[in-house]
């Protein structure tokens, strides 16, 4: 594995962590990365997508699961995000 693919796991990890508290049908929130290289983020409880200030919004980086209806992480779209550290 290289460090983008790591990278975009962690965070699909972690967004699936987030969704877990989530208790509606509309997807509330955002990650911040802090440090892409050692996998750390922060959750940002009422914040969009500001890509200049490394903040992503969860809706932004989920897709729903055809099968399940559910709403789950996306690893095209952390990959996405990888591009810009990796």
């Amino acid at each position: 594995m290289n460090q983008a693919s790591d990278f975009a796991e962690a965070l699909c990890q972690y967004v699936d962590e987030q969704l877990r508290y989530q208790d509606g049908e509309y997807i509330l929130g955002a990650v911040r990365i802090i440090d892409a290289r050692n996998h750390l983020f922060a959750a940002m409880p009422h914040q969009n997508t500001d890509e200049g200030a490394d903040i992503y919004a969860l809706r932004d980086l989920c897709h729903i699961n055809e099968d399940t209806m559910e709403t789950e992480s996306d690893i095209n779209r952390a990959l996405c995000v990888a591009r810009n550290y990796f």
